[in-house]
This record gives C-alpha cells, structure tokens and sequence, in this order.
C-alpha cells in the first residue's frame, strides 16, 4: 500500500463577487487556464501517476481536463473532491491503495488532506499549486515531497 499522490488545487477562476451563478459553476479565468496550462507543462517530467481525479466545479474540472490533456492521464469525476464538508479521514478512506493518482480540487480541502496524510496542520496550497506527497496513503503516513506554487514551476522551468 505505496502510493504518489499529488494534489494539484484549481486555477485562478472567477471572483464570487463577478459571478452571478452557483458557487460551483464559476469558471477558470483565461489567465487562470493559461497558468494551469504552463504549470502542467513544466511538469509534465515530475508527474508519475496512472490516474487523475477531479473534482465535479467547473473550475477544477476544467483545470482537470488541461492537465488530463497536457499529463496524458485518465480523467475521472469523484464528488468527494468537490468543497462540501467531509473530513479528511474521509476522504482518506476513499483514497486507492494501489494507484498513483492526481486530485485536482479546492482549498482548504486538499490541504486539510495533506495535513492529515502527513501527520501534522493543513498545508496551504495556492490557485494552481502542486503538493506531491509519497507513502501508504493513510493518516500520519505520507511525506511531503515538494510543496509548490505556480510561481516557482515555472521559475523552474526557464
């Protein structure tokens, strides 16, 4: 039971306060696309996984869709990954044990995620942030290999 597991928060969307729809349906801005776009691309080495899991929002399931596309991985919608509250033991539980997978979804949810995988507080993970995390995906037993945010993938990257 070893896994890589990569969080991978949505791009910048719209501001609540310039949609007038449901929560869920705002959508990626175009600079929020482009950042997701270049963010996968710069990636594109690092990631190792055989599946990508995305939250049903708009936001995060069009940042899914670039990186399914850019990472060449399976895109599969989970509910669970969407902003409603369940804590992070569950979602634990709903984790594969015998897969490496990108979760593409929201804050504070992923990093709660994280938090509880690591054994310690949330991690923070900023609109189009990365945290690549390794071990037996269970509370307390992951490590964290790199926590990332858009601005130094692609510092990296030049």
């Amino acid at each position: 039971m070893h896994m890589r597991l990569i969080l991978l928060r949505h791009g910048k969307a719209l501001e609540r306060s310039e949609w007038d729809g449901a929560d869920a349906d705002r959508p990626l801005t175009k600079d929020g696309a482009d950042q997701i776009t270049r963010v996968c691309k710069a990636l594109r080495d690092l990631i190792r996984a055989d599946a990508l899991w995305s939250s049903p929002w708009a936001r995060a399931r069009s940042t899914a869709e670039l990186a399914s596309s850019v990472w060449k991985l399976p895109l599969r919608e989970v509910e669970w990954l969407a902003g409603e509250a369940m804590a992070a033991d569950e979602r634990i539980a709903l984790l594969p044990t015998d897969a490496d997978v990108v979760l593409v979804g929201h804050e504070p949810d992923l990093g709660l995620l994280a938090g509880a995988l690591l054994g310690g507080t949330a991690l923070q993970l900023k609109k189009a942030g990365v945290a690549i995390l390794d071990g037996k995906p269970a509370p307390g037993e992951m490590r964290l290999i790199g926590l990332l945010t858009p601005k130094i993938v692609l510092e990296l990257a030049q």
